[in-house]
This record gives C-alpha cells, sequence and structure tokens, in this order.
C-alpha cells in the first residue's frame, strides 16, 4: 500500500478547472456563476504570533477555508481524477463476494455462479487517498499513473510524506520494496495512520491499541484536575463525562477491530484503573472488578466492543450490494491460500463470537439485522444478558478460589508431606524439601531408612562433600548409551524405579537391555552416579 499525500489540497485547486468540471457534470450555468462570484476577489491577511496582521493580498486558488460548500466541492474537483486514471491502473487486489446472505458459510463462494469479482484499487476520503497492490510493479505503476493525473489537474504530491507500507505474506522472504516518485525513493514504514486509525505490516492492532491507550490516557488526565478530583461534582456526572469524552476517544473505529485476548485486557486494566480513580476507590478497599463495574453502572470493556461491532456490522448488512464495505465484509481473495497449521484470525471470526455469547443465531442473524430497530433492541438485551452471565461467572470463580484458600482439599495430598514448622501439606515430597527452604536453620529431616542401608550408602559416598537424599525422588530418569556392533549408537530413555532397601536399580524395558547384551537386572553405580549420567545426556 502506498499512502499519497497532496501538498496544500484545498489552497490549491484551480478554480477555472472546477468550474469547468461543474459545467460538465450538468450544474446549471447560473449556480456555477454564482459559485465563481463567491470566489471572485477573494482576500486573505496573514496573523503571526504577535497577533499583528499582514497586508490583504488577493487570493486567486483553492476553495474557500470555512466555507460551507468548500468540502463539497473539492470532492467533486479530485473525483475527477477516478475519470482521468480510469482503464489505466493495474488489476490490484482482487476480491470475489456473494452478498445473498450466509456470512460464514465458505462453500458459497465456490459456486459457478452469483458469484461477483471486484478488485480494490485506491481508497479516496478527500485528499487522503491510499492505493492497494499485490506487487511492487503494480504499486509502482499505480503510483505513476495517479501523479500524472494529479498533475493534470494542477495538484502536487509530497513526497517526503507519502510512505509505503508492505504487509507481507505469512511464509515468505522478507522484502523491502523499493517505490520510487519523480526519482525520489519513497519510505518503507512499519505502521502508517490513516483517517485516525494506525495500519501495521503485521497485520494486527497491537499498534492501534497502543495509541488508543494513549490518547484515552491524555484524555482522561486533560479532565482529571478540573473533573475528576473535583469534590463538588456528583460521582453520576463525572462517570457521564468519563463515557461522554474518554470512552469515545478509546473506542475510535472500534468497529472493525479484529480483537485478541490480550487486546481485551489491556483495555479491560485502563477502564478500571480511571473508574477506580474517578470513584477514589484504592486497591487497600479490596473490591472487585465487577463491584467498581456495579458503583459507576456502567459494563465491561468486552461487552462495549461486543456491542459496538454488532450493531456496525447491521448497518453494513443494510447497505446496498454496491457499496465496498458491505462487498469486503462477504467476501474472500480471489488468489489467496489457507496457511498450513493455524489460521490468523480474521474479523469474521469475532464476528461469530459475538454472535454466539449474544445467543443470537449464526444461520439467520442477517434476517433480524435487516430490520434496524429489532436488530438494536436484540444486541442491547443480548449483550446485557452476556453482562450478567460474565458477572455471575467471575463471581463463581472467587468463591471457589477462596473456598480452596480457606478449605485446602487435603484428601488428596499425601499425609506424611506435612511441615514440621507451620503444618502445611505439601503435594509432594519435593515439594516439602523445598517449602522447608523458606524456614531459617531448618534441621535435617529424619532418615527412615534401615541402618543397614544408610549405612551402606555411607560408606559409597564416603569421600563426597554432599549425598543426595533419594526419599524425594518418587522414580528416577536415566538415559543409558551402549555400543553396537556396526560402530554406531543407539540411545533410549528408561524409567527406573529406586529400591530404598537395596541400592540398586531395577531396568522396566529388559528387551531393550537383551538386544544391547546387558542382563535384565544389572546393579549399576549409585543413584547420585545414574543422576548425573543423566544430566550429562
Amino acid at each position: 500500500m502506498a499512502f499519497i499525500d497532496l501538498a496544500k489540497a484545498f489552497d490549491t485547486v484551480n478554480r477555472s478547472t472546477l468550474w469547468t468540471i461543474l459545467q460538465k457534470i450538468g450544474f446549471p450555468d447560473k449556480f456555477v456563476n454564482i459559485l465563481r462570484l463567491l470566489h471572485n476577489d477573494m482576500m486573505a491577511t496573514v496573523l503571526d504570533s504577535n497577533g499583528s496582521q499582514s497586508d490583504p493580498f488577493k487570493v486567486e486558488s483553492g476553495v474557500k477555508q470555512g466555507c460551507v460548500i468548500a468540502l463539497t466541492l473539492f470532492s467533486i474537483f479530485i473525483a475527477m481524477i477516478l475519470h482521468l486514471v480510469d482503464g489505466k491502473l493495474p488489476t490490484g487486489v482482487e476480491i470475489m463476494y456473494r452478498t445473498d446472505g450466509k456470512l460464514f458459510n465458505l462453500s458459497r463462494l465456490k459456486a459457478k455462479t452469483k458469484v461477483t469479482t471486484t478488485s480494490v484499487i485506491e481508497l479516496q476520503y478527500a485528499d487522503n487517498n491510499v492505493v492497494c497492490a499485490h506487487s511492487e510493479e503494480d504499486l509502482q505503476a499505480t503510483l505513476n499513473t495517479f501523479a500524472e493525473a494529479y498533475e493534470k489537474l494542477g495538484l502536487s504530491l509530497n513526497i517526503e510524506k507519502t510512505k509505503v507500507l508492505f504487509q507481507q505474506a505469512p511464509a515468505t522472504p522478507s522484502a523491502i520494496p523499493g517505490i520510487q516518485l519523480n526519482g525520489v525513493t519513497l519510505e518503507n514504514v512499519d505502521h502508517f495512520r490513516y483517517l485516525g486509525s494506525h495500519l501495521s505490516t503485521k497485520v494486527n492492532i497491537d499498534t492501534e491499541i497502543q495509541h488508543r491507550l494513549s490518547s484515552a490516557s491524555a484524555a482522561f488526565f486533560r479532565m482529571k484536575q478540573r473533573v475528576f478530583d473535583d469534590r463538588d461534582i456528583h460521582r453520576e456526572t463525572k462517570v457521564l463525562v468519563y463515557k461522554a469524552i474518554v470512552l469515545p476517544t478509546l473506542f475510535y473505529a472500534c468497529e472493525t477491530w479484529t480483537v485478541y485476548r490480550r487486546h481485551t485486557k489491556l483495555l479491560e486494566r485502563f477502564h478500571q484503573c480511571c473508574l477506580r480513580k474517578i470513584l477514589q476507590i484504592s486497591w487497600e478497599d479490596r473490591w472487585t472488578n465487577a463491584s467498581v463495574l456495579e458503583e459507576a453502572k456502567t459494563t465491561s470493556i468486552e461487552v462495549m466492543l461486543l456491542r459496538h461491532q454488532l450493531r456496525w456490522t447491521g448497518h453494513v448488512v443494510r447497505m446496498p450490494d454496491h457499496c465496498l464495505p458491505k462487498q469486503l465484509l462477504y467476501s474472500e481473495h480471489k488468489n489467496g491460500k489457507w496457511n498450513v497449521g493455524g489460521q490468523e484470525k480474521r474479523f469474521k471470526d469475532g464476528l461469530k463470537a459475538n454472535l454466539k455469547n449474544c445467543g443470537i443465531d449464526t444461520e439467520n442473524w442477517e434476517a433480524l439485522a435487516l430490520e434496524r430497530s429489532n436488530w438494536r433492541s436484540a444486541v442491547t438485551s443480548s449483550a446485557a444478558e452476556f453482562e450478567e452471565a460474565r458477572t455471575e461467572g467471575l463471581r463463581e470463580k472467587r468463591a471457589k478460589r477462596k473456598e480452596r484458600q480457606a478449605n485446602p482439599d487435603r484428601d488428596r495430598l499425601p499425609p506424611g508431606n506435612r511441615c514440621p514448622h507451620c503444618g502445611r501439606i505439601c503435594g509432594s515430597r519435593i515439594g516439602l524439601f523445598s517449602h522447608l527452604r523458606t524456614h531459617p536453620k531448618t534441621p535435617r529431616m529424619e532418615d527412615n531408612r534401615p541402618r543397614a542401608t544408610r549405612d551402606r550408602l555411607s560408606k559409597v559416598h564416603q569421600g563426597r562433600e554432599t549425598t543426595p537424599d533419594l526419599t524425594c525422588l518418587p522414580f528416577v530418569a536415566v538415559r543409558i548409551l551402549w555400543s553396537v556392533k556396526n560402530n554406531g549408537f543407539c540411545s533410549d530413555w528408561f524409567k527406573i524405579t529406586t529400591d530404598l532397601t537395596y541400592s540398586r536399580v531395577l531396568l522396566i524395558q529388559p528387551s531393550l537391555i537383551q538386544r544391547s547384551g546387558l542382563s535384565n537386572t544389572i546393579c549399576l553405580p549409585p543413584v547420585s552416579t545414574a543422576l548425573s549420567l543423566g544430566s550429562k545426556d
């Protein structure tokens, strides 16, 4: 993608060309003359930082700044670009779509009929233009064509602010495209802000979420001293201000997000932080997140995102079939291929999950969405039920956690793994030894093995600094390596059991031992040596 920036677009419109375009479109001559008179003899002055004005000078190009009709005139003027480039552009990004329903049925796009193919080449909004292509050559040709068309209308490109963003397909070698314009190589960026939203080369919203959090945090702290910290303002009023200023900043363009769980957690954390500051709730008060939401009379971020996306999807479904948003919603790449293994999450996947959370049928939801009032009420009521179920689930989860902490399940734990100092019961013998390190000056535990065994092991380990305590090891894994006749090596893992009464090790797999020429039951060095062998290999 290439993001085209025009240098002083509104101020460099050629007025004579604009009047000619209006006449060719079919505007009456009288109306065109009125517009011409409004722009004739237009004067302007420059106001410097000291407040002084310059001498008036005549403005003979561009549309009127602040005029209510200026945006419409510029849109008509810039729309002529599409007529100038018609038939000269490459294919672009090809998609195929069907708008007759059944969004989640992928097999419908395999039909030989009722499937329409179109191309997405440019996305123009006022003076912001994005051109798309599948290859570097097509993108270069598209940029050259648009540059010539802008030049014919008297507009010039700002090469320094024109950027290129390359969204690479998974499992493909990395490449940096070298797109040039007027002999200057355009800058390649990892993310770009277009119409307030950040597009990334990684095809996710990680950068957008960070930007939204930063903007919402700035909006919150601008109002913090004047509103949120003012004790003379009621809590209800503060929450209303928060909903009117901070949340719209946080949820800008959230209707098109493909949200992962990590994104929801970040947004929920910010939401809770703001509400606790507004309600003056400290962490020492031990309020749960559900209690904070009830006190503020608001919902969680997850439910807000769900409601925004479902309502916007209803608007898209009700659009005419020729609208690009509806075509993109019901489309797939014509030449796209599924990756081997797990797929990246799509907007459709999140939409289907939201419908299931609300209890809306994923097969017949489009018929409900065609009726705006019914769809709006269904989304509102279903979102409220989902919030209640979510809150109740969190309460049950917290209650179970508290119950486990207050009454631990001691029946499943070995009775001999009790700490002699604090009485805590550990889940395993080795866990008990790890826990004993937390107590200062812990005496050595009593060795319950037979005395003959203790004496025999003490002689074997005589001269070593430390002797491992085998009572904490239910089994040991050792790798035995042996040589075969073809001068190769064969290895296998053996699960061995330790008989704490006799200092010998019993191998579990006798068949492999017979093939190696060893006996079924062999006496190995002490287990400490076996442990060292297992750690080295």
